[in-house]
């Protein structure tokens, strides 16, 4: 509306006429609240940041490495340090780079879950840019940086790289903020915080995965079980989950998770 607004303004000029009426200062105001971006909120961009996985791959601090895995074919994969990428990013390339895997020089974020962070609402994106503008900066000398074999880089540049889950879906359509309906929050908390483990539609990667299908395991708690599972990593057996990936996971991302969400959460997978 604004923009529109602003066009239609330089036409009236340009034709060498004047808008009837200059709208009053309350309505301008209005009008500016309603088109301008909120600030985003470091406090819950942290909170959203722990949920999704930032933290886990580039630590609490931003400073990298929390991620680093070397595979077999040669490729050696590492968080970078947040605090020093970010300069290399406005707000609208940080939000490209976590909804369509668009990096600073066009190279793929590989490692990076954007099939799963594309799912982020406008909101959620600014909490968490707001979080990563506000740490402070961190040296961190000893990080290795990310390399692909030769193999690997041919693969990238034919297109036929196995893993993708760096690339967006195409068409993806991001909320303006988290919904409020419980079954609708409960499967974007699950959208944008467990396929990255648990598959793209929750059901695992396949029998050579140690991550079980959500909609199956899901099925073994009672709802007091799964909250406590969420904020405590305790399965519903009263120890640990099988591989203990689990119980880390919960106590460093779900934890974070407030009552309301965790039962939004519940419900849905209760729904599949």
């Amino acid at each position: 509306m604004r923009k529109r607004g602003l066009i239609a303004l330089a036409l009236l000029v340009a034709c060498g006429r004047s808008p009837e009426s200059p709208p009053a200062p309350a309505a301008v105001a209005a009008i500016a609240t309603e088109q301008t971006p909120a600030k985003g909120d470091p406090v819950e961009g942290l909170r959203v940041a722990k949920r999704v996985g930032c933290t886990g791959c580039h630590m609490d601090d931003g400073r990298g490495g929390g991620f680093d895995i070397k595979t077999p074919e040669g490729d050696h994969l590492v968080a970078p340090n947040l605090t020093e990428r970010r300069t290399l990013y406005d707000d609208a390339g940080l939000a490209a780079l976590l909804r369509e895997g668009k990096t600073h020089d066009g190279h793929r974020p590989i490692g990076m879950p954007v099939h799963m962070l594309q799912r982020l609402s406008d909101r959620e994106v600014a909490d968490i840019t707001a979080w990563l503008r506000a740490l402070p900066v961190v040296a961190n000398q000893g990080l290795a940086q990310s390399s692909l074999s030769p193999a690997s880089r041919k693969q990238v540049e034919a297109g036929t790289y196995p893993f993708d889950d760096d690339l967006p879906d195409p068409g993806n359509v991001p909320p303006a903020a988290p919904p409020t309906e419980a079954l609708a929050l409960g499967r974007h908390i699950a959208m944008t915080s467990c396929p990255e483990c648990h598959g793209r539609d929750l059901t695992g990667w396949g029998p050579e995965d140690p991550a079980p299908s959500l909609v199956v395991i899901n099925k073994a708690y009672t709802p007091a079980n799964f909250a406590r599972l969420m904020k405590t990593g305790i399965a519903s057996t009263g120890k640990e989950t099988a591989t203990g990936s689990m119980s880390r996971v919960a106590r460093d991302r779900f934890a974070t998770l407030t009552d309301a969400e965790i039962a939004a959460l519940k419900l849905y997978l209760d729904s599949r």
